[in-house]
């Protein structure tokens, strides 16, 4: 039987039950003080104390491990990944640990009678340095990466020492720095007190003396890893301690500490491709560059488990693999910057860009000295044809998400019906409404004759004097005039006002309020420009005059209410949409969330 050992599920105080993908990363995620790196804290002193109980938890009520193979299977796995034993005289071999520093306890290894009695008896606190390698942020700002000179007795213990003993595996460890930064490094064995990683090429001939001047010279001269700034050595502290003998779980604390942006995307996508198999990671991070990055490989499965604190207590809700793999096949998705949304407590989804700059810029004017931050992120899935799937996506890991689409969303039945049921809503409470509007649509007819063309036209031009050229707002409405238009161009250009009168009315207004209560805002006036008229210029151009005339700060009446019913709505939506019943009058549970009580 091959040599097994990872963390299988884990239950979560608030009742969620999270499974970790076996051979890949389970991603914590959520807003600053959401218990991230408690969490993970908590993940490693458990399976240190595993089976025994472990300390009181915030996060993690029961951990599942699962392994599986013989004591020799175990002993053969530390063989394959470098942790090979030493034996002393008169001694039984000792396997080493996996120190972040040198001491003389760590110098001396592990007894083989000792891991093969804690292998089968399944307590893993002795031997927790062979299944499990942590790095915590303030660790990182350390030098971890030279070690002392190793005692050919005893088995290397630090990563730099087993380097050491390895040629091909620093060459190897030497090529990633290199594709990261665009320097190799090197390991300057000489130095006094003890092994030091530096950078660049010594570029010394194959056959140079170790002995001479000239070498011992062309090492001193290099920099040393230790002595860069925290974001070179925080990278190589990282990768050191977890792609060199790679322990089967691995934790990780913010590995995007101290890193530049593309720095946290590269590392990410490192760790998601190279860590080896059999391996397992935990990360908590903020950044999503790292996650992105994370994204970007999809040679492993990668699961997302966003936490939260609510008045409730903690609360946690997982994306898993599946999900996540159905997102990365989404181009729009993947390469947008839509994955920004888990790191905030909300998000407004809207079809452009400019429409997200136009809301947020409001609902930024509207607050109130005294109101706190809302933290929202608002985010474009350009046009509405994304929008309700992003929604459902982002609200399946727990993030309350309002939608803002034109009026037209409601021109087409299954697309309207779609992101009901994607936002949890129910069809058949509007399906009559829709019917009454959509056959109020279809029997509007809309007549364009050249008489009324003209006298428009006129209308339009006044009385211009010879020379005068066309405004763009001229230019505007005679175009509007002579192109052919829709019962829904007309609804779009004059918003709910246009059905007055008619039974469409009251049915679009029940429309509204049923998508309004599922997080879905459709614009009462039609489209963006118009909630400011009077700006009357070309589309491309009207955001630009809205800002450079601060109109945005002074917004209508019916603007600062729909607005507001925005932020209301996010400030009390539930972390998901309920399921839908199905015929049978069955509510799915989804995955990974908190069962009702």
């Amino acid at each position: 039987m091959a040599f097994s050992f990872r963390v299988d599920k884990m239950n979560l105080t608030d009742g969620t039950v999270v499974s970790a993908p076996a051979n890949g990363m389970t991603v914590f995620i959520g807003p600053n003080n959401s218990g991230k790196s408690r969490l993970l804290g908590e993940i490693a002193g458990h399976l240190a104390s595993y089976p025994g109980p472990a300390a009181t938890s915030q996060w993690l009520s029961q951990m599942e491990i699962e392994a599986e193979g013989t004591a020799e299977d175990f002993l053969q796995y530390l063989h394959s990944v470098g942790m090979v034993p030493r034996v002393r005289p008169g001694s039984e071999p000792a396997y080493p640990l996996q120190s972040r520093h040198v001491t003389p306890m760590t110098e001396m290894g592990t007894p083989e009678h000792m891991l093969t009695a804690c292998w089968n008896s399944r307590t893993y606190g002795q031997i927790a340095s062979q299944l499990l390698s942590t790095q915590w942020t303030g660790d990182r700002l350390q030098d971890q990466t030279s070690s002392s000179q190793l005692n050919r007795l005893n088995p290397p213990s630090h990563p730099t020492q087993y380097l050491r003993t390895a040629p091909s595996a620093l060459a190897e460890f030497s090529r990633l720095i290199e594709s990261a930064f665009g320097t190799p490094i090197s390991m300057n064995r000489l130095d006094e007190q003890g092994l030091r990683l530096t950078i660049g090429d010594p570029e010394l001939p194959a056959d140079a003396d170790p002995a001479s001047y000239e070498y011992w010279d062309t090492y001193r001269a290099l920099p040393g890893v230790a002595d860069q700034g925290d974001g070179f050595r925080s990278f190589i502290n990282l990768l050191l301690h977890t792609l060199v003998r790679p322990t089967p779980v691995i934790v990780i604390d913010e590995p995007e500490a101290f890193l530049h942006p593309p720095q946290a995307r590269l590392l990410g996508r490192i760790l998601a491709e190279r860590t080896p198999s059999p391996c397992q990671v935990f990360v908590a991070t903020h950044s999503a560059d790292f996650l992105s990055g994370v994204l970007e490989a999809t040679t492993k499965p990668v699961a997302l488990v966003r936490l939260t604190r609510t008045p409730a207590g903690p609360r946690a809700n997982q994306l898993d693999p599946e999900d996540v793999a159905s997102i990365l096949r989404t181009p729009m998705l993947r390469y947008s910057n839509i994955i920004a949304g888990l790191f905030h407590d909300g998000v407004v989804l809207g079809e452009s860009a400019g429409d997200c700059q136009f809301y947020a810029a409001t609902i930024d004017a509207l607050k109130s000295d005294d109101h706190p931050s809302d933290n929202l992120v608002f985010l474009h899935t350009s046009g509405k044809h994304l929008l309700a799937d992003t929604a459902a996506r982002l609200r399946q890991c727990g993030i309350p998400v309002a939608v803002i689409a034109d009026l037209d969303l409601l021109n087409n039945k299954e697309t309207l019906k779609t992101a009901l049921s994607a936002a949890g809503g129910d069809w058949e409470k509007i399906s009559a409404d829709f019917e009454t509007l959509d056959r109020n649509m279809r029997d509007e007819k809309t007549v364009i004759t050249a008489a009324a063309v003209k006298r428009r036209i006129l209308e339009v031009l006044g009385d211009p004097k010879d020379g005068t050229l066309l405004t763009e707002k001229q230019i505007d409405e005679i175009r509007g005039m002579i192109k052919a238009t829709s019962s829904w161009a007309n609804l779009k250009k004059a918003g709910l006002p246009h059905l007055s009168g008619s039974p469409a009315y009251m049915a679009t207004r029940r429309i509204f309020e049923a998508l309004a209560d599922r997080g879905i805002f459709a614009v009462p006036v039609g489209e963006l420009e118009k909630w400011v008229p009077e700006v009357a210029v070309r589309k491309n151009r009207w955001l630009t005059y809205v800002f450079e005339n601060g109109h945005h700060l002074r917004p209508s009446d019916d603007l600062r209410r729909f607005c507001e019913r925005i932020t209301s709505y996010l400030s009390t939506a539930p972390e998901r949409p309920a399921p839908q019943a199905d015929s049978a009058g069955n509510r799915p549970q989804p995955r990974g969330h908190r069962p009702a009580p």
